[in-house]
């Protein structure tokens, strides 16, 4: 069955009224996604609770468009015309009862809405999940336009952006034919094992060698920020790391739980890092809402008890956190703030060169490891 689904996911009939692939319903199957990887979802019963409502609006604003309205509402309306997606009326309404869009007319008529039951034993399965939410990807045919925001979000020039595109779009793919390659635009790669292939291609031709040298590494850097760009649409990555801890079984059930809540900034780890922290560490923003547990050295990269550690972490605004997260600023052992030179808008993600934080001593040598390895200096 999951070839069935997999194909589904690719087509999934979504609002292209406006010339591009509207992300509402994509946002909101990412949201059930990561509710039922979250244990939130156990029975087969999507809510339309706060919880959805938050993990939508959180994929919803990494894929939106200029003139793309906030409403969940929609998606969980409309995805009834999917064969896998069904509304569980209240009892007290007809079964041939007309209930609107509104989210006031789901709340009264709606008690839930649930998936095929094979679907959702296959979205039970780590690897059958990761595998439908690329698949999930493949909807969003104006990938340069989404890359292009990202991009410009994440602090790089209108003009770089450009040249990003420009290169993944037709230059390199271009070298690829040239060499004998059946390439079209990498944006087309939605994919991200797809990308690292051609990737990997790519990169061992001697045209890429040696227009990447003359071009100061521009290449590299439009492959970096696409791959980048794809890990965090589909959090990739963290889905990984997660599916790592559930595979040792070296460790009980409880001990895993507690490092999936520490892996995705949830639990007791969190509220460590808001004990150490109280606020935003840089700017001292307070609402809690807001703040984003990270890890200072990597997941990936950090020993059991590194990954526990309440000295390496941050708590970050958004911005920021993705920000340090992505390389593009660091801390000095003073506390300083460091903006790469890659980072060339950074005023426009409201971070200032004067920033400062105050260092605990212990965090000092998860900051250096932050500096050498991740920053891009």
């Amino acid at each position: 069955m999951f070839e069935v689904y997999a194909d589904e996911f690719k087509k999934l009939n979504v609002d292209r009224s406006s010339g591009r692939a509207k992300p509402h319903k994509i946002s909101l199957l990412f949201a059930v996604f990561d509710l039922i990887e979250d244990k939130q979802i156990i029975d087969n019963r999507i809510f339309f609770n706060d919880k959805l409502k938050e993990r939508f609006t959180f994929y919803f604003n990494k894929l939106s468009a200029n003139g793309d309205r906030d409403n969940p509402s929609l998606p969980f309306f409309h995805l009834r015309s999917s064969s896998f997606w069904h509304h569980k009326l209240r009892s007290t309404v007809k079964r041939n009862h007309k209930y609107s869009v509104s989210e006031k007319s789901l709340d009264t008529y709606i008690e839930y809405a649930y998936l095929n039951p094979d679907l959702f034993a296959l979205l039970k399965n780590d690897k059958y999940r990761n595998a439908l939410r690329q698949c999930l990807t493949q909807n969003l045919s104006e990938l340069g336009d989404q890359f292009k925001r990202w991009a410009l979000e994440i602090g790089k020039s209108e003009k770089t952006a450009k040249n990003y595109i420009s290169a993944l779009k037709t230059t390199m793919p271009n070298w690829m034919n040239d060499l004998g390659h059946d390439a079209k635009s990498i944006f087309e790669l939605s994919s991200l094992s797809e990308f690292k292939q051609f990737e990997q291609k790519l990169r061992e031709t001697s045209i890429f060698q040696e227009r990447d040298f003359t071009g100061k590494r521009m290449y590299s850097a439009a492959l970096k920020a696409y791959e980048d760009f794809l890990s965090d649409t589909t959090q990739v990555q963290l889905q990984e790391d997660i599916d790592e801890i559930l595979k040792d079984e070296s460790k009980t059930v409880t001990e895993k739980s507690v490092l999936v809540k520490a892996r995705i900034g949830q639990g007791k780890y969190r509220q460590d890092l808001i004990e150490l922290w109280g606020r935003c560490a840089l700017t001292g923003f307070e609402n809690r809402d807001f703040l984003i547990a990270s890890h200072i050295k990597p997941w990936r990269d950090s020993s059991e008890i590194e990954k526990l550690d309440k000295y390496n972490g941050l708590l970050l605004v958004a911005n920021l956190d993705r920000a340090f997260d992505k390389g593009y600023i660091s801390f000095s052992d003073a506390g300083n703030i460091l903006i790469s030179d890659e980072l060339e808008e950074y005023t426009k993600l409201g971070i200032s060169a004067t920033g400062k934080l105050e260092v605990h001593e212990e965090s000092r040598e998860y900051l250096l490891y932050h500096r050498e390895m991740l920053f891009r200096a």
